[in-house]
């Protein structure tokens, strides 16, 4: 059971959070909201308007948090338009924007978080328009933001690097928890009875949303060269594939012949998500940029051993805990024969996996984070 958030000094507040990121398929920032929120409510002392497009679901009912449907048009005039109307209307004392960026003009104190900058980093993989209004929008919400969220150090140095030092003096690193809103997985037969995979196969994932920096052909590129000499290995590709400009991976299993090899899921429910985790044998993730890093932290808090990246923040938040090797295909491939083949290594990868994930917490992440939103408002 979760610990309340202590309460900190100063007069009760009303914090307005801007949660459209809870609508639809909610992928990392949603769940990183859901998580705080999960938190939220168990404080005793400051009152939370959840504001959305559409109906939303908080993960735990509270009489401290209320939810309110905005109407307002497309999401930019949303934000700039309807959202400050609702903080000047309920008179919010200071605003959560979740998403990198917030209303240029506010009645109230803002605080953005910025989970990375790719589309500064790797422009090529946002369409011109797309990736030209988010450069936009993130300069010119860190400028107006009384202060700013990073979930890494390497997050904080990116926003030194492209928004500036006077951004960055305001920024505050609040690292993440793991595996908070995922419900319990199955038993691992009963998990890999349900995926169809026999007792005696390897069974190898990765999770999130598919984009070519996280290097996901690359990893099949591994899998199907080691699947040539290991019949009974699979690989799970597990996330809804968002890349641009667009990769087909399913015409690359194709090409490489490895049909039987490597099975792409796309978007599961977090029930499927959970199953996937505990029918695995080993979880890789191989972002060349990566802000923080959920599900490595997930599939570690799990018990999987994992490999890494040697690139950003993979490497700052996990190296401790996982098998770190350079994101090339022969590096992938070997790294996935030694945890598959030495029973010593996969144990030691759990042990120290798990050891590091519990370094993590939900309870400090929300707690950091209402800090912040205290001085913003004071």
């Amino acid at each position: 059971m979760s610990e309340p958030v202590s309460q900190g000094p100063g007069r009760p507040l009303r914090i307005g959070i801007d949660a459209r990121e809870l609508e639809g398929r909610p992928t990392g920032v949603g769940r990183y909201l859901r998580s705080l929120l999960r938190r939220f409510a168990t404080h005793d002392r400051h009152h939370f308007m959840v504001y959305s497009t559409s109906s939303v679901s908080v993960p735990t009912p509270s009489a401290r948090i209320e939810t309110r449907v905005l109407p307002g048009g497309p999401p930019l005039l949303w934000e700039q338009r309807a959202l400050p109307a609702a903080i000047l209307r309920d008179r919010i004392d200071v605003l959560l924007s979740p998403a990198y960026s917030c209303p240029l003009f506010s009645p109230a104190p803002r605080v953005t978080a910025i989970h990375d900058l790719s589309f500064f980093a790797r422009p090529d993989e946002f369409g011109f328009a797309h990736g030209l209004r988010r450069r936009l929008m993130a300069r010119w919400s860190a400028r107006v933001s009384s202060s700013i969220l990073a979930c890494s150090q390497f997050t904080k140095g990116e926003v030194r690097r492209y928004l500036g030092r006077m951004a960055a003096d305001r920024t505050a690193v609040v690292l993440l928890g793991p595996d908070d809103d995922l419900p319990s997985g199955p038993e691992r037969a009963e998990s890999r009875s349900a995926l169809g995979l026999p007792a005696d196969t390897a069974y190898i994932i990765t999770v999130g949303t598919v984009l070519r920096r996280r290097n996901v052909s690359t990893l099949v590129r591994a899998a199907a060269r080691l699947g040539q000499q290991r019949p009974n290995l699979r690989l799970g590709i597990v996330g809804e594939n968002r890349s641009h400009p667009w990769e087909d991976l399913q015409a690359l299993v194709k090409d490489l012949g490895a049909e039987g090899t490597v099975r792409v899921s796309g978007f599961v429910t977090d029930e499927e998500v959970a199953r996937h985790y505990a029918a695995a044998d080993v979880a890789v993730f191989l972002s060349e940029y990566e802000g923080f890093g959920l599900p490595a932290l997930e599939a570690m808090s799990r018990g999987v051993p994992t490999i890494i990246a040697a690139r950003g923040s993979l490497n700052e938040m996990f190296a401790p805990g996982a098998l770190v090797v350079e994101p090339e295909a022969a590096a992938v491939a070997r790294a996935l024969a030694r945890v598959l083949d030495e029973p010593g290594v996969g144990a030691d990868l759990k042990r120290r996996g798990s050891e590091r994930a519990m370094e993590f917490s939900w309870e400090r992440a929300a707690r950091e984070t209402l800090a912040v939103l205290e001085r913003a408002a004071s």
